[in-house]
Parts: structure tokens; sequence; C-alpha cells
């Protein structure tokens, strides 16, 4: 079968690169359809160079960065020529999320061209329902705005509409998705990568990072406010101040200037640590004690997937899908989204004192994660492709 993933940003989203990768090798023609522009930063992005180094087609679209939105705007003559060619080589045609113009030159294309039929859309959340940011403020009231009078109508074009998890079914109806054409089918997971770690590279990233005894404190993701840097960055401080014997590692790339660095008081230089974009996650993530995830908005979050598959207990906001991967108190807690940083500096030091410790949650969050094995989800996606 021919499918074509229509990637709406520069950074290909991992599901993405993932199945595609996984449906290859299966002997499916896959494609993946992404604006592209020079300026836009792609150093240490995983995801896009998986995709260039296997037998996926990669189907750029030539775009203009625009980096206070750190997005990409697709040259239309392009955009239409590359939606073009995918509706018109491809038997289905998987659109990631409702909003970005990638994603709604596609659905209205095969709209108007009597072709909805093969379309499939997805979307990891709802902004202005299950996600509200709180800058700029504007943002939330334009969302539901643009929701409301047009997003409504594109949920009508494809004939499947999927989300990852069975938390954000009520944002869904809020939004306006027709229930009857939703399903939930999560994305996936590569338990081995993050099972089967080595040792010794472990004690090299000690010697790195000069970590000895300390409790260690992982962050992974962008550098932005939705994912709650300025948070982690807090909690550090606050239990550095308390006489916690700490050192928090922060992985992941900013768009442009760093600008969290300037959060950290000198003192602490050598205990709150920019790591920057790094490949070796399983790794940290065997050598961290609990993974910190403030972040406001998410969908069914990579990160926390692959703590779970390294063991490694989360400390992490209840919103988006989060919920539907670690049950409160069983590996690891969840805070409200109205708390400030002293809520997760509250759940860290219940965690350090209690007996949910990293070797006690290992067999709790293996077991929880198997049901989002990649071999488990790919049957629910060629199931979908084939009906």
């Amino acid at each position: 079968m021919k499918i074509c993933y229509v990637n709406p940003t520069n950074n290909i989203r991992r599901p993405i690169a993932e199945l595609a990768e996984i449906l290859v090798k299966e002997g499916h023609n896959i494609g993946v359809l992404f604006p592209v522009s020079k300026e836009c930063p792609t150093k240490n992005w995983v995801a896009n160079d998986r995709v260039k180094q296997s037998a996926v087609q990669r189907i750029p679209v030539a775009s203009w960065y625009f980096s206070p939105l750190r997005y990409s705007f697709p040259n239309p003559i392009q955009l239409f020529k590359g939606v073009r060619k995918v509706v018109k080589n491809y038997d289905k045609i998987h659109v990631w999320e409702y909003y970005y113009p990638l994603s709604v030159m596609t659905l209205l294309y095969a709209f108007f061209t009597c072709q909805r039929d093969k379309i499939i859309l997805t979307t990891d959340g709802f902004v202005g329902y299950s996600y509200k940011p709180k800058r700029p403020r504007w943002l939330v009231p334009a969302f539901k705005l643009y929701t409301q009078l047009f997003a409504r109508l594109l949920f009508k074009i494809p004939p499947i509409i999927t989300t990852y998890g069975k938390s954000m079914l009520p944002y869904a109806e809020k939004a306006g998705v027709p229930m009857s054409k939703l399903k939930v089918i999560p994305t996936g997971i590569h338990l081995e990568r993050f099972q089967n770690v080595s040792n010794e590279r472990v004690e090299q990233l000690r010697e790195e990072f000069s970590i000895k005894d300390e409790k260690v404190i992982l962050f992974v993701g962008m550098l932005t406010e939705r994912k709650g840097v300025d948070k982690v960055i807090d909690v550090s401080i606050k239990l550095l101040e308390e006489g916690m014997n700490i050192k928090t590692l922060i992985v992941g790339d900013a768009h442009g200037k760093n600008i969290y660095q300037k959060m950290v008081p000198e003192r602490y230089k050598d205990k709150i640590i920019f790591a920057g974009g790094r490949r070796d996650i399983p790794e940290l993530m065997k050598l961290a004690d609990v993974l910190l995830l403030p972040s406001e908005g998410e969908g069914l979050p990579g990160v926390v997937m692959e703590a779970m598959a390294a063991g490694l207990p989360v400390v992490a906001t209840r919103e988006g899908c989060t919920p539907d991967l670690i049950e409160d108190g069983v590996g690891g807690y969840l805070v409200r989204m109205d708390e400030n940083f002293e809520g997760y500096q509250e759940m860290i030091l219940k965690l350090f004192q209690s007996k949910l410790s990293k070797d006690n949650a290992v067999k709790i969050v293996r077991s929880n994660i198997f049901s989002f094995r990649w071999p488990d989800v790919t049957k629910k996606y060629n199931n979908l492709y084939q009906k």
C-alpha cells in the first residue's frame, strides 16, 4: 500500500518517523510531506535523521522560516504542487493536525477533488480546549474562534479521525469533532532501545556531568514556555536552597537564543546543567532518578513513554493524555495544572522519600508500557489503512 504522512512542521514528529520506518520494512511504499527551510535549525532532530536514512520518500515543501513562531510557512505554489502530488499518487494520506497550512491544504484539496476517502486525520490535542497557553493572551480565543468557524468544517472531511488517548475525548467533543468517526489510537515505543542500555555508557555520562552521589532530575524536550522549563529551574533552585543533594540535567534545544540560562544563579551553574540536544536519551534515563515534565500542553508525551520504557519514575502535569500513561502514585506523580512550581517540588520530594524509588518503580512502569509497543500499535494503524 502507498501511504503518505503529512507532517505539518520542519521537525518530523517521532510517531510519524518511527511508524513510517516500520511500514517501509513491512513492504509498504511510504512518503512524508513536510515544510523545509534552510533557516530553520534541524540539528539533533533525531526523527528527521531517521527518515532521511531510511527508504521513506521525503517530499519537502520549500518554506519561509518565521522565528518568532518557530514555524516555516510553505510557499503557496510549492504547497499546492506537493499536496496535489501526494493526493494523486498515494492510496492513503494520513494528515497530522488540523490547523497548520500543510494540513489544511491537504484536507481541502482532497475534499474539492472528491478524494476525501483517502484521508485520515490525527491530532494530539485541541488548542483552546485541552491546551490553553497563557501567552499571548489572544491565542486561546483566536484558536477557539478558528475551531468554531472553520475547523469544525474540516473535521467533516476525513472519514476517520484519531487521537492519542481517552483523556482527549471530552475536549474533542467540545471542539466539535464528530464523535462517530473518532478513534483512539496511541503512538508506539521501541521498548528495547530503553531496556538494553550500556552500563559503560551510563558511567561515561556520570563522569561527563561530574555526578557522584547526587539524585539526578532529568528534563527532556524543547526549551519553550509550553514545556515548563522555567518551572524545572525554579524547582531545582528551591531544592538546592533547602540542602538537597541533586543535579538537574536539562536536555533539549531552543529555537534561537536560550533565554533560560540566565535564570540559573552563578552558584548553581554546575548543579543545573543545560546539556543541549542529545541522542543518548536512553542512557540519560538510566542515569536519572526522576523525569520532570511540568508541561502546560501535551498530547501523549513521547518522553514519558520513553521514561516508562526505561523504568524511570515521572513527575508531570496532569493534562493532555499524560494520565493515560501515568497513574498517580504508581510509577510517578501527577501535578494539577493550576499549581505552581511548589507542587512539582513537593512531588519530587515525596518520590525521593517514599518507596516509589527508581528500583521499585521499574517493574510497574515497564508493565504499564507494554500495550504501547510498536508491533501492537502498528497493527492498529494497518487495520485503519486497510479499512
